[in-house]
């Protein structure tokens, strides 16, 4: 059973690889935009969030913050997911009250994020009544390049980078 989960991983690494091939330098974006538009071959997409961030925020919070800073007031933390996918990681940030931003540099995947957001947001409850949700944003942007932050409205610092999939995952 190990042995055919390797062999897929394998495959689909091998699979991907050829796909990017089609489209180097700058060209790459194009290839995510295939990718999520066909919505045929997204290997990585459990459509679950991770289920190592969902443990951390609802046992073991200490390690990256409480969402909120009681400084006097309140100020809401503001959590970064790159690479989001369809966002569901954004959801789950958002349910324990980070103002969460996914982004992705394919407008196809950011649709379908919105998409899910609205079909899908009752699945992921508030955790802390006294917290509440934070806000959710989903934008279109390269994480390498500077210029989606732009478009936050703000100085676009985050408290929180959640990633597991752009800084190591890219064929």
């Amino acid at each position: 059973m190990a042995e055919k989960g390797q062999r897929g991983v394998a495959e689909n690494r091998q699979r991907l690889t050829s796909h990017f091939t089609q489209y180097q330098g700058v060209n790459y974006l194009d290839g995510w935009e295939r990718l999520w538009s066909e919505k045929s071959f997204l290997p990585w997409d459990r459509g679950l969030p991770n289920p190592a961030l969902d443990e951390v925020l609802s046992q073991r919070i200490e390690l990256i913050g409480h969402p909120v800073e009681h400084d006097g007031g309140s100020t809401r933390k503001r959590a970064l997911v790159p690479g989001c996918g369809r966002g569901v990681d954004v959801l789950l940030l958002s349910s324990f009250g980070y103002d969460a931003i996914g982004l992705e540099c394919s407008p196809s995947a950011v649709d379908e994020c919105r998409r899910l957001q609205q079909e899908r947001i009752q699945d992921y409850p508030v955790r802390d009544a006294k917290v509440g949700r934070g806000q959710i944003q989903f934008l279109v942007g390269d994480f390498f390049k500077d210029d989606w932050r732009e478009n936050l409205g703000y100085l676009g610092t985050f408290d929180l980078i959640y990633d597991y999939t752009v800084s190591g995952g890219n064929p």
